[in-house]
């Protein structure tokens, strides 16, 4: 087990076994000294949750939300298992009590890792930033409140925090680089704020969302002329999101000094040789 605790109310822990069960019988859940979620990203294996007098059944990509200081049952006996969890006060949560309820009594979050609201939660857990603390805390309760609200399709499902935003953001732009035409206006829209406090965000950390999005769009063509040399530059741009080849080789050529064409010639020698 890694574990990291951020701070008194919120923790993360990678959980890595060949094979385990859990039973937290009433008289444990009884004793807890804490009103804590596990809010639990199955990342491989298979397993069932059973909890509130409900099961579910789990695979790669599901999403479980139970409670600690009421019974639960755990069976993780097929090999292999690795699950990443966040564990938070519900309290801290700051969600109404019907709500977290609710998502107590359905087990499983609908879409799992596929629902967006997941997928920055446990992207941002997954790689926590160095000398994570109160701050982070406080980012991974917002990340986690977004995601139960936005599963029932209530409230607002905007990260409030900065950093929720600008990480919910990153994913969007990572998820949608290929899609021509998608501008800072869009994105701005698509996340229910101004395109000053979506700019706001970014240039806390010395960034822009255009330069994240320029940036994926590079890493994605980059890949596509190293491995798809039957492509022409031309198409790799288009499919990296550029609008033109024009724009492309501009930009490909800031970030690397040379074209893509170079860049590829350069890259095949350099494999070549190695080989």
């Amino acid at each position: 087990m890694e574990h990291t605790g951020l701070d008194e109310a919120v923790s993360v822990s990678l959980v890595s076994t060949s094979g385990t069960s859990a039973d937290r019988t009433e008289g444990l859940a009884h004793r807890a000294h804490s009103d804590d979620l596990h809010l639990s990203l199955q990342r491989s294996s298979s397993g069932t949750v059973v909890a509130g007098g409900g099961a579910t059944a789990v695979r790669p990509g599901s999403v479980t939300v139970y409670a600690t200081d009421r019974p639960y049952y755990l069976d993780y006996s097929p090999t292999d298992q690795q699950q990443l969890i966040v564990q938070a006060s519900r309290a801290s949560l700051g969600l109404p009590r019907n709500m977290v309820e609710d998502a107590m009594r359905r087990l499983a979050l609908p879409g799992g890792w596929r629902a967006p609201a997941a997928r920055n939660l446990f992207s941002y857990v997954d790689a926590l930033p160095d000398g994570a603390g109160v701050e982070v805390g406080d980012t991974v309760r917002d990340l986690a409140a977004v995601m139960i609200r936005s599963s029932f399709a209530e409230g607002s499902s905007v990260p409030r925090t900065s950093r929720g935003l600008r990480h919910a953001v990153q994913e969007y732009l990572r998820a949608n680089a290929t899609l021509r035409g998608l501008d800072m206006d869009a994105v701005a829209r698509e996340h229910f704020v101004s395109r000053r406090r979506l700019y706001q965000v970014f240039e806390m950390v010395g960034l822009s969302p255009a330069s994240v999005l320029r940036a994926e769009r590079l890493r994605i063509a980059e890949r596509l002329l190293r491995d798809a040399p039957d492509r022409t530059v031309e198409r790799v741009g288009y499919e990296s999101g550029f609008s033109d080849v024009t724009t492309f080789t501009r930009a490909f050529g800031r970030a690397h000094g040379v074209t893509p064409r170079e860049w590829r010639r350069q890259t095949r020698s350099a494999g070549t040789s190695a080989a």
